[in-house]
């Protein structure tokens, strides 16, 4: 009789323990609003393929020919021959949208800065990058390099 009531008391015991287990799982989860700088998988632009071997170097392909063909370098700049670097600072979300963009280091040009954070706030989606599974927010930093006569239509 003994035996009989501690295996009822580990039953009853042990279905407890999995219940609270199984209502965990489904325990709502807050938003992780982690921002990454390096994952396993990092954001691609979006006509490359992640899982490729090239997805770095393709995306820097076609973010180098998305740049080139949607920036209006400014009027004024480019009558005085002024260019530089902007380096613009982003966060893509877990979505593959930019959710912040700001200018990290000047090309030196406010007009130059201000197209750099236009076109990149205009850029497509990516497809974001991976952790453990998981889309989550990276941060990434893009040089917009502004060179008058890159841009001529001569």
């Amino acid at each position: 009789m003994f035996r009989f009531f501690m295996l009822l008391f580990l039953v009853i015991s042990s279905m407890h323990v999995v219940a609270q287990e199984e209502a965990s799982l489904v325990t709502p989860i807050k938003e992780d609003t982690a921002v990454y700088t390096w994952v396993a998988q990092m954001p691609v632009f979006d006509k490359c393929d992640p899982m490729d071997e090239n997805a770095y170097s393709c995306s820097l392909k076609e973010l180098t020919m998305y740049l080139f063909s949607n920036i209006r370098y400014p009027q004024e700049e480019m009558a005085r021959n002024e260019g530089g670097i902007a380096q613009v600072g982003i966060v893509i979300n877990k979505k593959g949208l930019i959710k912040e963009a700001k200018i990290e280091v000047s090309s030196g040009f406010k007009a130059l800065d201000q197209e750099a954070l236009r076109v990149i706030q205009a850029m497509p989606e990516w497809k974001p990058g991976i952790e453990n599974g998981q889309a989550v927010n990276v941060a990434m930093s893009i040089p917009v390099n502004f060179k008058p006569e890159a841009y001529r239509r001569e």
